[in-house]
């Protein structure tokens, strides 16, 4: 498969995935031109032994954390939520989602600690199974479930009052 089909299947969707990650659009597109470009180099060396999908979302996830290890660019991103908090725009969540109920939800899912956010974003939004989100994740599959089981108590906490409850 030529790279520019690969950018046209999950270029938008590897983009998310990084945002779940550093919170900040540019340094999502950012982050998925430099897996686009590791998977470039690397095309001729990939075995097949997973999907390119799931090989992609590896490379997304892992060149995330390394932002996420980066503490100069979180000076940076704390700046930008700040002033993006202040604007009457709407959010960056209320765009990818489209729906208002769904946007709260999902910027509520964007305050749980990393470890519970991604096993969510992964199972519900990118609706991959929790064997499948284990093993982009390079954890045990029990791993998996008890994150996902705990992010969804934590949530649940979170909206305990809201009105995502009641619809």
């Amino acid at each position: 498969m030529a790279i520019g089909e690969l950018m046209d299947l999950y270029g938008k969707q590897l983009i998310n995935l990084a945002y779940t990650y550093c919170k900040d659009w540019g340094m999502a597109e950012d982050i998925v031109q430099e897996v686009f470009l590791n998977a470039y180099r690397k095309l001729d060396t990939f075995e097949g032994e997973s999907s390119y999908k799931t090989w992609l979302y590896t490379i997304t996830i892992n060149k995330s954390k390394d932002f996420l290890r980066k503490p100069v660019r979180r000076e940076t991103f704390l700046q930008r939520v700040f002033f993006k908090v202040n604007q009457s725009q709407p959010t960056p969540e209320e765009v990818v989602v489209g729906k208002d109920d769904q946007s709260g939800l999902a910027s509520e899912v964007m305050t749980l600690p990393i470890k519970y956010r991604e096993i969510i974003i992964l199972y519900y939004y990118e609706e991959l199974s929790t064997a499948e989100a284990a093993e982009l994740l390079r954890i045990p599959h029990s791993t998996a479930k008890t994150r996902l089981q705990r992010g969804r108590k934590l949530l649940r906490k979170q909206l305990e009052g809201c009105d995502y409850l009641a619809k």
